[in-house]
């Protein structure tokens, strides 16, 4: 009778167990449809299956159906575990990448390089300049504690030439900015002879986008950032691809927009400027001058630096891209003409590249668009989304999305319970390259000015398929 009694309270402790373990399974699923709902459910009814025939063995005579039912709860539970684990690891992992809304500018507190100031100390009560097309709202109570008489420029540079004019002892400036000017590589270097005597981080949110959802198509710029380090930072933006994506067709048009591409940022009151310096104002002011640009409206940006694109493509395991021409970069290697298989720093090197190439800027983006579209391939695969939540945390801080956890959650739901290829289309629009006032620089800078009849067939083609 004993034998019995302890025998009913072990079933009845593995019921009272498995009961909890598929609570705490529809818990999770509630609260992020990860799966489509058909695999979630049929899932839970296979463990309850399992989990009951082992039961029912336990009532068995002979000694090996016993062991064997033993073996079936001991299976439902790992299962239930495994698939907690697996929502609770993918809801983190969307989180470090999604619902990033928050945008952080780094200043600094300049002097001129000849000056003998040597720290913000030596600037309390003196002037001290600050630029109106950088000021963040949060910028001067951050500056109150330093005690500074604040001055003010319409712009930038206007602050750097009032400092160089002495009428200003100091400068608050966009770090990002000062990187620019003082980039010998793009030909931009104005050696104004700076000294950075403290960097002050400010950040402020990002104005929310519309929902989207798999039923409808949605438009995503795709930003790649020339820095290193934490995404969140504002810097230049060297890759401009707007996404257009028709999930229910299961079609993706790239469209690749050159970095010199001269055309008026949404601040700067109809004055050009490159494409890539929009990114030092931050994402908003890109993405509000891609839109200007095409006449459409952006539902979400996602945006990349050189760690996260490095990253991300190492954690997916390489990818195998095309190449349209065979060349060399230095310290990397060979690139073929045709397919290449590429690890991250190698994948960085081909969408970098650009001397290589007679069209250089617009190859530089084709590479890029084609470089996309092997990581969209693989990642639309059903071995990599299942197993997304552990790419995504690999790049923790080095890519970002304004799109919600929930918003990615069911895209990937719906590839999961759509599959099959898409159909991804690329385009590049071009220009004529020549030396054109900037708004950012004020004076002449390389530039290309936008081929009409390019900007035209981008604009119809995007109508076309967000209309299919």
């Amino acid at each position: 009778m004993k034998t019995k009694r302890w025998h009913a309270t072990i079933l009845g402790a593995c019921v009272f167990v498995m009961g909890l373990l598929v609570a705490c399974l529809i818990y999770q699923m509630t609260r992020i449809s990860i799966l489509p709902v058909t695999y979630s459910v049929a899932g839970i009814l296979l463990i309850l299956i399992i989990f009951l025939i082992g039961i029912l063995l336990q009532f068995r005579k002979k000694i090996i159906l016993k062991v064997l039912g033993i073996g079936l709860i001991v299976i439902s539970f790992a299962s239930c575990a495994e698939g907690i684990y697996l929502y609770e690891n993918s809801i983190k992992a969307l989180n470090t990448i999604a619902n990033q809304d928050v945008e952080t500018t780094t200043y600094g507190v300049y002097v001129l390089e000849s000056t003998k100031v040597s720290s913000t100390n030596d600037l309390q009560g003196k002037m001290v300049g600050v630029s109106t097309d950088m000021l963040h709202e949060e910028l001067p109570e951050a500056l109150v504690a330093y005690n500074f008489n604040l001055k003010s420029y319409n712009s930038q540079l206007a602050l750097v030439e009032g400092l160089i004019k002495k009428e200003c002892e100091g400068a608050i400036l966009s770090t990002s900015y000062v990187s620019m000017l003082e980039d010998d590589a793009t030909g931009e270097n104005l050696e104004v002879g700076l000294k950075l005597l403290e960097e002050i981080n400010v950040s402020k949110v990002v104005e929310a986008s519309q929902p989207v959802t798999p039923e409808k198509p949605f438009i995503v710029y795709i930003s790649g950032k020339d820095t290193w380090g934490h995404i969140s930072v504002t810097s230049r933006s060297d890759v401009n691809v707007l996404a257009v994506v028709n999930p229910g067709t299961k079609h993706l048009l790239l469209v690749s927009t050159p970095r010199d591409y001269y055309v008026p940022l949404s601040i700067s009151n109809g004055v050009k400027d490159k494409l890539t310096h929009a990114g030092i104002y931050g994402t908003e002011v890109s993405e509000d001058t891609m839109e200007m640009l095409y006449d459409i409206n952006i539902d979400h940006y996602f945006k990349v630096n050189f760690s996260g694109f490095e990253g991300l493509i190492n954690a997916m395991g390489g990818i195998t891209v095309w190449s349209d021409y065979a060349f060399d970069v230095e310290n990397i290697g060979h690139f073929s003409k045709g397919e290449n298989h590429l690890n991250g720093l190698q994948a960085l090197a081909f969408v970098r590249e650009r001397h290589s190439f007679a069209r250089g800027d617009v190859q530089r983006g084709e590479n890029q668009m084609n470089v996309i579209q092997s990581v969209v391939q693989k990642m639309t695969s059903k071995s990599t989304l299942m197993n997304y939540g552990d790419i995504l945390k690999e790049c923790d801080g080095t890519f970002a999305t304004d799109f919600t956890t929930e918003e990615i959650a069911d895209l990937v739901a719906y590839q999961l319970s759509n599959p099959g290829e898409w159909n991804i289309e690329k385009m590049s629009v071009g220009g004529k390259g020549e030396h054109n006032n900037v708004y950012s620089l004020s004076r002449r800078a390389y530039v290309m000015v936008p081929n009409e009849e390019d900007i035209n067939n981008a604009k119809e083609r995007i109508e076309e398929i967000m209309n299919e």
